[in-house]
């Protein structure tokens, strides 16, 4: 199907008034955490905090830095998974208890499992092991040597999705919301590896079948979206910056017994709305295609009317940030805010925080509603992160109107800053075939990510909002009928922050 505006994208858009009813069936309730039983387990350390590295300096990549050593330890992986998917707080009591994770989920489902094959580290077997986030450990799944041996790994990360965890909320809708979440869990982990001085490479690409046999899942229940690869420490380091989307990740051809697929029953009435199944084996393949997004990009700059330069974060505002460890720690979804501008600097560098170190799929449209902030006035803008440059596409506060196409969330209009991150279709299409909305989503959940941390280290909140009367949207953002807001992320001064 080449019309991407007529497949699951459009089956599942929200309409004014054509929501649906339902309810939720709580005797059906998903299980938080996924559980393997009579395995080998590895206890990880307790202390997560890591090098006090500031936070910009991670976020962007500050040359010249000294860094640890490219290796990898049981010690540092145990860092590196805490910080990338571990609890960070603790709220409520008994039944009523809730766990705060390092990244955002939407409706706090967290349908995301982490999972890592590793070998030739010293202090840890090699195999595939089970983040059991839960108990603080690894879960051995199997033991040996699996990635292939052309290319010099030292570890990946799998980063899955049970569908059901999210589906049971957001019916046919939750594929969107699992390649989100997703995303926003890769971009965290992409930030943690760099924090730990270890280059990673980011694949949406590679062999559906073969990834998920190897993980041991019920692909019916729970499947692979995301890997990330570390290479040795006395490997040439590959540039993050490369076009990892359009290259495919390939294990060893060894054939794999299922390990324990009923771990991936989340409850006794788990079953998965075929529309979400039949989405996730229509985006399966896709043209190898060319490096993703010279067409985009061009296209974005050729608009170069009432373009203005945004100077690159510098002074305060970087040098005064919190370290990049505690910026995950305390990160959280704020809805608390407060109408009030901001700094020069404080904007500058939120809006530079939105580029990716290797993108997915064709770059995304960054889009900016906001109110009035220091030297910039209230409207919509369009954000090149690439060049530094915005351009003015609306003059005039829309934050309003946004947030009525929102679900008329009204918190939603005294944030600051509506981040949209749009999605021209036919691009997508010609570089990655139906698997380019895959990644797609999954880029928008990075920026998503991006977006939370920044404001965390900035003093300000944020929050996801994946649920919009999409055409609305669309509309309030000024896209063409190729183009589609996937994502709306807030941002800005809030009452009061999370201590």
């Amino acid at each position: 199907m080449r019309d991407w505006r007529v497949g699951y994208h459009r089956q599942t858009a929200y309409g004014r008034g054509a929501l649906g009813g339902g309810y939720l069936d709580w005797s059906a309730r998903p299980a938080v955490y996924k559980d393997y039983r009579g395995l080998s387990t590895v206890a990880l350390p307790e202390d997560i905090r890591g090098f006090h590295r500031p936070f910009f300096e991670v976020l962007f990549g500050t040359p010249g830095l000294e860094a640890p050593a490219q290796e990898l330890s049981t010690e540092k992986l145990g860092r590196i998974l805490g910080l990338s998917y571990g609890i960070t707080a603790q709220s409520g009591q008994g039944r009523d208890v809730f766990y705060y994770r390092s990244v955002p989920s939407a409706g706090a489902l967290y349908p995301c499992e982490l999972y890592a094959a590793v070998q030739g580290l010293s202090d840890l077997e090699d195999g595939l092991y089970h983040d059991d986030l839960a108990r603080n450990r690894l879960v051995r799944l199997r033991a040996g040597r699996f990635l292939r041996s052309e290319k010099p790994w030292a570890a990946a990360f799998f980063v899955t999705a049970l569908f059901f965890r999210s589906s049971w909320k957001y019916r046919d809708r939750a594929y969107r919301y699992c390649l989100l979440d997703a995303g926003h869990l890769v971009e965290n982990a992409l930030l943690v590896l760099r924090s730990e001085g270890l280059t990673a490479r980011v694949f949406s690409r590679f062999d559906d079948d073969a990834v998920n046999a190897f993980l041991g899942l019920d692909s019916e229940r729970e499947v692979c979206l995301a890997v990330l690869t570390i290479p040795h420490g006395e490997t040439e380091n590959q540039s993050e910056a490369s076009s990892e989307g359009a290259e495919f990740f390939e294990l060893g051809e060894a054939p794999h017994e299922p390990v324990q697929p009923e771990a991936c029953r989340m409850s006794p009435s788990d079953k998965v709305p075929q529309m979400i199944l039949d989405a996730h084996r229509r985006t399966a393949e896709g043209p190898p295609g060319a490096s993703p997004g010279s067409r985009s990009t061009a296209a974005f700059r050729s608009q170069a009317e009432g373009r203005r330069s945004v100077p690159k974060p510098a002074g305060e505002a970087v040098s005064r940030s919190v370290a990049f460890a505690e910026a995950v720690w305390r990160r959280r979804s704020y809805r608390n805010y407060v109408s009030q501008p901001v700094s020069c600097a404080v904007w500058h560098t939120l809006w530079h925080s939105l580029s990716l170190h290797g993108v997915l799929c064709p770059p995304m449209e960054v889009l900016v509603a906001c109110g009035d902030a220091e030297e910039l006035p209230a409207g919509i803008y369009r954000w090149d992160a690439t060049a530094g440059e915005m351009s003015l596409v609306k003059t005039g506060d829309v934050r309003s109107t946004s947030a009525h196409a929102c679900l008329d969330q009204d918190w939603l209009r005294h944030a600051l800053f509506h981040f949209a991150f749009g999605v021209r279709w036919p691009d997508v299409w010609e570089s990655l075939g139906p698997r380019g909305y895959r990644a797609a989503m999954l880029d928008a959940g990075r920026l998503g990510q991006r977006v939370y941390l920044a404001s965390t280290a900035l003093g300000l909140g944020a929050c996801g909002i994946g649920a919009f009367y999409d055409e609305e949207v669309r509309r309030v953002f000024h896209l063409d009928d190729d183009r589609d807001v996937v994502y709306v992320t807030a941002s800005g001064p809030v009452k009061k922050l999370w201590k």
